[in-house]
């Protein structure tokens, strides 16, 4: 399946938490509550467009990275395996190249990856046990609680210049990315990371 992010995964991506884990975490204050489910999706996904990869759980994937230098970039900010690398549609071997839990992939000996498009091919492990990420499953709940407070319906009205404005999850998800909440995102973001 192909993500958002320009890499392949081997199993759909579920949300973050799960609806159970959700309702356990908040004492099942919303367990009456139909948005739960599509909530958890949004604020999951909100995180992981921000961040640019999946972050948990731990998946095998396969990503096409920009070549040209001596370093390629896997699109994830935790790689756990790299199971093969291709060049050129060439298998190359184990010990010819090398790779970090950060996403970086090197040949030995110095040697410039081809600069052709789509050329590389790695596949490869990344994605956090959701067990080591507890501030990740804590600002997914935080989102989740904050769009279903949320009410939907008309937010404001005016008369003779008719201007009325709705509430509606989709913009609390986005609001709800504040300043503070990208800053503790941080750890988990990938920089020039999208493969072509």
């Amino acid at each position: 399946m192909r993500t958002p992010w320009g890499y392949e995964v081997s199993d759909t991506i579920d949300p973050i938490i799960s609806l159970t884990e959700f309702h356990q975490m908040t004492g099942n204050a919303y367990v009456s509550n139909p948005r739960v489910s599509a909530a958890l999706i949004a604020a999951s996904q909100a995180i992981r467009n921000y961040c640019g990869w999946h972050i948990c759980p731990s998946l095998k994937c396969t990503a096409y990275p920009v070549g040209g230098g001596l370093v390629a970039k896997l699109p994830a900010g935790y790689v756990s395996a790299v199971s093969k690398v291709k060049e050129d549609d060439i298998e190359l071997d184990a010990g010819s190249y090398q790779w970090r839990k950060d996403g970086l992939v090197r040949k030995n000996a110095s040697k410039l990856w081809s600069d052709d498009w789509d050329s590389i091919e790695v596949e490869y492990t990344a994605g956090y046990d959701t067990a080591a990420v507890p501030d990740l499953i804590e600002a997914v709940c935080s989102i989740t609680m904050g769009v279903l407070s949320v009410t939907a319906g008309v937010m404001s009205e005016s008369a003779d210049g008719v201007s009325i404005s709705y509430n509606n999850s989709a913009s609390s998800v986005a609001a709800s990315l504040t300043t503070a909440r990208k800053s503790a995102l941080e750890p988990y973001k990938v920089v020039s990371s999208h493969a072509a």
